[in-house]
C-alpha cells in the first residue's frame, strides 16, 4: 500500500516476525496526476527500485540516529524520574552514557558523509545538469549517473558489500543496545516505584503510631535489593557490553 504525499509516499513492506514500524516502512516516489508523464520516463520502475535501497539505508541511519538521542535524553532525567534508586545505579548509567555517546559520535559521522559527501554533491551535479540539458535524453543520463553515484558512494555495489555489511553490522549493534536499555529501563522504573512504594508505608505506617518497618519488612526489602543488585551488574552490563562494539 502507498500512502501518497505530494511527490513521495509510504510503502510498508512484507513484515517477518520481531519487526518494528521502522523495519516495514520505507519511503518511495508517487508519480500522479497532470505533468507525471515525463517524469515517469526519468523516474522509471528500475530507478524507483534504486530509490527503495537508497531510502533503506537512509531509513536504517535515521533510526539509530533518532533511538539514540531519546536514549540520551532519558538518561540526562534519571536524577529526577529515578530518585529512589539513582545511588545504585551509577556505574550503569555511567557505562550508558558512554555507549551512547560513542555510538552518536558514529552516526554523526555516518550522517555527515551522507549529507555532504554523498547527497549534496550528486544532487549539485544533476542540477547543473539538467539545468544545462537540451533534451530529455541527457536529463534521463544525467539521472542515471546520479543514481549511479549514490548508490556506489552508499555502498549499495556488490564490489562494496562487504564494507556496507560491516556498517549494518554497527547498525544492528546499536539496536541491540536500544532495547537493551529500554529493557533496562523497565525494570528500573519498576525498582523505583518499589523504594517509592516502601517509603509511603513507612509514613502511612509511623502516622498510626506503628514502626515504620517491621522485621518482615527489611528481609523482604533485602530480597529485593539483592535481586535488582544482581540483575543490574549481571543482565543489564552483560547486555550492553555485548552491544557496544563500533568498529
Amino acid at each position: 500500500a502507498v500512502v501518497s504525499t505530494q511527490s513521495t509516499g509510504v510503502v510498508k513492506m512484507a513484515e517477518s516476525g520481531g519487526d518494528t514500524g521502522w523495519d516495514v516502512f520505507t519511503i518511495d516516489y508517487v508519480l500522479t496526476g497532470a505533468g507525471a508523464g515525463p517524469l515517469t520516463v526519468i523516474v522509471n520502475q528500475d530507478s524507483r527500485e534504486t530509490y527503495l535501497l537508497i531510502f533503506r539505508t537512509l531509513w536504517k541511519t535515521k533510526r539509530i540516529e533518532h533511538g539514540l538521542r531519546k536514549i540520551w535524553g532519558k538518561t540526562v532525567t534519571w536524577d529526577r524520574t529515578l530518585p529512589h534508586i539513582i545511588g545504585e545505579i551509577g556505574d550503569f548509567r555511567h557505562k550508558v552514557n558512554i555507549i551512547c555517546s560513542e555510538m552518536q559520535h558514529f552516526i554523526s559521522q555516518v550522517q555527515y558523509y551522507i549529507n555532504f559527501e554523498v547527497l549534496e554533491c550528486s544532487w549539485k551535479e544533476l542540477e547543473n545538469s539538467v539545468n544545462s540539458a537540451e533534451n530529455l535524453d541527457i536529463i534521463i543520463e544525467a539521472h542515471k549517473r546520479f543514481l549511479s553515484i549514490v548508490t556506489e558512494r552508499l555502498m549499495l555495489i556488490k564490489e562494496k558489500e562487504e564494507v556496507l555489511q560491516k556498517l549494518y553490522a554497527n547498525y544492528t549493534n546499536a539496536v541491540k543496545f536500544m532495547e537493551a536499555y529500554d529493557n533496562a529501563y523497565l525494570v528500573l522504573k519498576k525498582a523505583n516505584l518499589q523504594r517509592e512504594e516502601r517509603e509511603r508505608n513507612v509514613v502511612r505506617k509511623t502516622k498510626s503510631g506503628g514502626w515504620g518497618t517491621t522485621s518482615d519488612d527489611q528481609k523482604s526489602q533485602k530480597t529485593e535489593d539483592e535481586e535488582f543488585s544482581i540483575y543490574v551488574k549481571i543482565n543489564f552490563e552483560a547486555t550492553l557490553s555485548s552491544s557496544q562494539h563500533i568498529h
